[in-house]
């Protein structure tokens, strides 16, 4: 979806948001790392109520989340409270949560005023957006329509206090997860395909964009000489490309093409995984994985995904639309980040060691299951407003 807000509504946008579901949790950032936060919160909100829908509104600037079911995500131009009016007016919203760092009053008025909780995270101070929040009584006008802020750090209670918030209206929670739910997979093909792998070390390139297959395939055909039993599961970002890379590559390697059911076998060296939607599948076979298209455009897809299912993480300099995740992995040392592509086997070969990988994979963990308390608190307050 792309566009000022109030165009998508004045066309098509309110036949789409009747079609989300009922009730609907309205969810409103302003920043890349907050719309990663409330990417990953909106799937979790969805996944724990079969009936609602989400209306996720992120900065114009920043890159569309993916369309998935009953989740419609707009880009906001202003403070959308266009369309907090017009959707306040025909749409029952049983839950708003505000992820700013500073209050949109212009959105939260007419959500307020239809009923809707309204909910405050990730904000550090109590500060409203707009020309009159320095106008006497306005911040407090527009903050007592607020129903619960949710705060990183008991530091922060204290500033909320001192602004005259009660303490049944602040809970500290942490810092909400950037992590998306953990990517699924068919349980029976993850076994049988463990035990063609057994006793091996598997690699993942994940989304490896047509210029760098040549720079992927060279590094698994150096890794061979050292270890003649590790194989390589290569994820092409556009998987019509599988039987096209088959061909060109067979001559070298003992190949197997996902697409065909081609079995794999003690002696396959790479693995085509040239289908839609088992990542969820490479990420829990491999030991490491790198992370395609972050030496060209950047990577398609998030970090934190093979994080949450135990693999190593190598990148290149480019991290695309997950800038954010990337560098808090990186901050923890749970990924190795490189910047000369030449360098990507030997960085390879050294994170397939057992202790090294294992290091890596515990810290990436960790990064995922910190925020995951703070996420399941939002999640459970988000549907119990719906209820009410």
């Amino acid at each position: 979806m792309t566009g000022r807000l109030d165009h998508r509504v004045s066309e098509d946008g309110m036949s789409l948001v009747a079609g989300l579901g009922s009730p609907l949790v309205w969810l409103h950032c302003d920043s890349p790392s907050r719309l990663e936060k409330l990417t990953a919160l909106s799937e979790a909100v969805l996944q724990a109520d079969e009936e609602v829908g989400v209306l996720l509104i992120y900065p114009q600037a920043c890159p569309p989340p993916a369309e998935i079911p009953r989740r419609l995500c707009l880009p906001c131009a202003d403070d959308g409270a266009a369309l907090g009016r017009k959707l306040a007016a025909k749409t029952r919203i049983g839950a708003a949560l505000i992820a700013a760092r500073s209050l949109p009053a212009g959105v939260v008025a007419p959500l307020a005023k239809q009923g809707t909780r309204v909910l405050l995270a990730e904000m550090a101070v109590p500060r409203a957006e707009g020309f009159w929040s320095m106008t006497p009584g306005y911040k407090r006008r527009a903050f007592s329509r607020v129903s619960h802020v949710f705060l990183a750090t008991e530091r922060a209670r204290a500033l909320w206090r001192e602004a005259g918030f009660a303490d049944e209206r602040l809970s500290v929670i942490g810092t909400l997860s950037q992590v998306p739910l953990a990517l699924k997979c068919n349980e029976t093909e993850r076994e049988t395909l463990a035990e063609s792998l057994r006793h091996r070390t598997v690699w993942l390139a994940a989304g490896v964009p047509p210029e760098e297959e040549e720079r992927v395939i060279a590094v698994q055909q150096e890794a061979l000489r050292e270890s003649h039993r590790l194989a390589l599961i290569l994820h092409p970002a556009d998987p019509m490309r599988g039987p096209e890379l088959y061909a060109r590559f067979a001559h070298q390697f003992t190949m197997a093409l996902r697409s065909r059911d081609d079995p794999i076998t003690p002696e396959t060296q790479v693995y085509i995984a040239d289908t839609e939607g088992e990542r969820g599948l490479w990420y829990r076979l491999a030991v490491a994985c790198y992370m395609g298209g972050s030496f060209s455009k950047g990577s398609s897809f998030s970090p934190m995904e093979a994080a949450g299912l135990g693999c190593a993480i190598v990148h290149g300099p480019e991290k695309g639309q997950f800038a954010a995740a990337f560098d808090l992995l990186a901050e923890r040392r749970a990924t190795r980040r490189l910047t000369r592509p030449p360098a990507l086997g030997a960085m390879m070969r050294a994170v397939l060691r057992p202790e090294q990988a294992a290091e890596m994979a515990h810290r990436g963990w960790q990064i995922v299951s910190e925020g995951s308390e703070a996420t399941e608190t939002l999640v459970t307050a988000l549907l119990a407003a719906c209820r009410e």
